[in-house]
């Protein structure tokens, strides 16, 4: 059961890091169109954005690798 609930848990994140990518891809090319924002904020925003989703997705392989096993010794 524990390892079901992991592996739900990964497709689970992967789910949520590909929408919040989808919605930030979005926003950013929406911020640009408009040029109100600076390009700074825009900048900052776009690196933030990839940081995040990044680390995500790192998460989601590790749940579902099973990537944080530990060492028997």
């Amino acid at each position: 059961m524990k390892r079901a609930l992991i592996i739900v848990s990964g497709v689970s994140v992967l789910f949520t890091t590909l929408a919040f990518g989808h919605v930030m891809v979005h926003d950013t090319v929406h911020m640009m169109t408009r040029h109100e924002d600076s390009h700074l904020f825009v900048a900052v925003h776009t690196i933030v954005a990839v940081a995040l989703g990044v680390l995500s997705l790192l998460g989601a392989y590790f749940l579902l690798t099973g990537g944080r096993r530990q060492n028997s010794n």
